[in-house]
């Protein structure tokens, strides 16, 4: 089928994604609050008007507005459309999706791994498409979308999604602006030829990233872990030099006495732990089998919610600090939907 394409934004990557598609030949409209910013030519009426005439709806906004578009888009949806996001983080916004759409509206989550830099640059097109087993031919549509528009498409979960570009984006930024905010730059006189990537990184981080950085930090769950094993692995690094004296790192240091006993102790536990969590990873793959035969949302946001709030009150019982108690709750959650 011949689709139309109906953008929600035309910011800096809603314009990117208007100009390939007037490549394509395929035809779109915009709405957009800035409407001076969108040529006359795009600019549809209301929503009403872009909804009635599009086939796929195109969330090209930040994830914070996603539920409020969502929301207002859901009594114009019909099953003849497919909404699809651009976010660069995948998790939530594919949640959202499920919850307000749900069965009845077709929905894929994507992520156009491509920008108006890259474009300008002439970067390969990449783009992640989340798979749905609710709605396989959103998926093929979406795909198809982004295929005519010279993407290389891949298919990848949600999580998965998110795992790797914590590995990816949300380090590279992290690493640029830390070097940003440590007065590393290319002006530096005497540079070796070998701090020139470290240069353009930093370069990358003031002219291309601001506006993603804050998305990609606070919105991707697996940041945070990412970022505190980069900084554990430097300091650990950092450790070794101040001990050895030396540019290279050294052999581990003897543990001083006792501490192999207790570290003895430490692995029995975590054996224990990791016993419990094959536990709960194959009562989760029953609760999905039980779900997906009474059509069941698959995750739940509400039921995590809740059991979030009964950990922070286990922890509280057990004198833990509840700080960091969500990350490791996310990743309990991950693990567990992995074996799915």
């Amino acid at each position: 089928m011949t689709e139309t394409v109906g953008l929600l934004g035309y910011g800096r990557f809603g314009q990117a994604l208007s100009g390939l598609l007037s490549d394509a030949g395929v035809a779109h409209r915009v709405v957009d609050p800035r409407r001076d910013e969108v040529p006359p030519k795009l600019l549809a009426g209301s929503l009403e008007e872009l909804v009635g005439w599009a086939s796929v709806v195109v969330l090209a906004m930040p994830v914070s507005s996603m539920r409020a578009s969502l929301e207002a888009l859901r009594p114009l949806l019909t099953p003849r459309h497919v909404v699809i996001d651009v976010g660069s983080v995948k998790v939530r916004p594919v949640r959202m999706l499920a919850s307000v759409l749900g069965r009845d509206i077709p929905w894929a989550g994507t992520h156009p791994l491509f920008g108006p830099a890259s474009l300008a640059r002439g970067d390969a097109r990449r783009t992640v498409v989340c798979p749905n087993e609710l709605h396989p031919e959103a998926v093929r549509r979406a795909r198809a979308l982004f295929e005519r528009l010279d993407c290389e498409v891949t298919e990848m979960s949600p999580e998965a999604h998110d795992a790797l570009m914590a590995r990816t984006h949300v380090l590279t930024f992290f690493l640029a602006h830390g070097l940003v905010k440590a007065g590393v730059g290319k002006d530096l006189p005497f540079a070796p030829p070998s701090f020139q990537p470290v240069a353009r990184l930093e370069e990358y981080a003031r002219r291309e990233v601001p506006h993603l950085f804050s998305v990609v930090q606070s919105e991707n769950p697996y940041a945070r872990e990412a970022r505190v094993g980069l900084l554990e692995a430097l300091n650990q690094l950092h450790l070794g030099l101040e001990a050895t004296g030396r540019a290279t790192p050294s052999e581990p240091l003897a543990p001083p006495p006792g501490l192999t006993d207790v570290r003895e102790r430490i692995d029995g536990v975590d054996r224990e732990l990791v016993a419990l969590l094959g536990r709960r990873a194959r009562l989760v793959q029953e609760a999905a089998r039980v779900k997906a035969a009474h059509g069941l949302p698959f995750p739940d946001e509400q039921r995590e919610a809740s059991m979030l709030e009964e950990w922070r009150r286990w922890a509280g019982q057990e004198g833990l600090e509840t700080g960091a108690l969500e990350d490791l709750f996310r990743a309990v959650l991950r693990l567990s939907r992995d074996s799915v």
